[in-house]
C-alpha cells in the first residue's frame, strides 16, 4: 500500500475491481485495490460486495445460497457479483472475520509462497499483495471460484498459474570439443 490512496464514496464493483481488504480506521473501513487506483471507503466490504449483487438483481445472500446449493460450498464460498461479466469474489478467509480480503478471479494471475501462513497473490497487471493465508488457501479458494464460473457464467474463461514458471536468466557457454 505504498500508493497515495483516494478516499471514495459508494464505490461499485466493476471489470477494473482487483481486491477488497478490511482496513483498520475510525472512519475507512475497506481498502480498496482497482485498476484505476487505491481507495479507502467508509462501507465495510460487506456492504460494497451487497450494492454489486443488487447491481445484477440479487442479493448478497440469495447469491451465496445458490452457489452453496448447487456447489455445496459451505465455508469461505465465492461469490458471484455480475454473472453476465463474470465477476466473482473469493474470501481468503472467513467473512465474518476482520482478516477476510475479497480477490476478484479475472484479476488473479498466480500466487506465491512467503511461508506457509503468507502469500503474495499476483495480479494480472503485476501488482502485488501481501496477505496472511496460505499460497494452497487461495488454490483451493481458486478452485472453488473456478467451478462457480464454469457452473453460472459458461461463456467466460479464466487463466490462473498453479506453477507460475520461473524467470532463468538465459546464460549461455561454450562446450568444449
Amino acid at each position: 500500500m505504498g500508493k497515495e490512496l483516494q478516499v471514495i464514496y459508494q464505490y461499485q464493483i466493476g471489470l477494473s475491481t482487483m481486491a477488497l481488504q478490511a482496513h483498520r480506521h475510525p472512519q475507512y473501513q475497506t481498502y480498496i485495490k482497482d485498476i484505476e487506483g487505491d481507495y479507502m471507503t467508509d462501507d465495510t466490504a460487506r456492504d460494497i460486495l451487497h450494492t454489486g449483487c443488487l447491481d445484477d438483481s440479487s442479493t448478497y445472500d440469495g447469491r451465496r445460497i445458490a452457489t452453496i446449493h448447487f456447489t455445496n460450498y459451505i465455508q469461505k464460498t465465492p461469490i458471484l457479483i455480475d454473472q453476465a461479466e463474470g465477476i466473482i469474489a473469493i474470501p481468503t478467509h472467513s467473512p465474518d472475520q476482520e482478516a477476510c480480503c475479497w480477490l476478484f478471479l479475472h484479476h488473479l494471475s498466480h500466487v506465491e509462497a512467503i511461508s506457509s501462513t503468507r502469500c503474495v497473490v499476483v495480479f494480472n497487471n503485476h501488482d502485488r499483495l501481501i496477505l496472511n493465508v496460505s499460497a494452497i488457501t487461495i488454490y483451493e479458494q481458486v478452485k472453488k471460484a473456478s467451478v462457480v464460473l464454469t457452473r453460472f457464467c459458461s461463456n467466460k474463461q479464466f487463466n490462473f498459474s498453479l506453477n507460475p514458471k520461473v524467470k532463468r536468466s538465459s546464460k549461455t557457454r561454450k562446450l568444449k570439443d
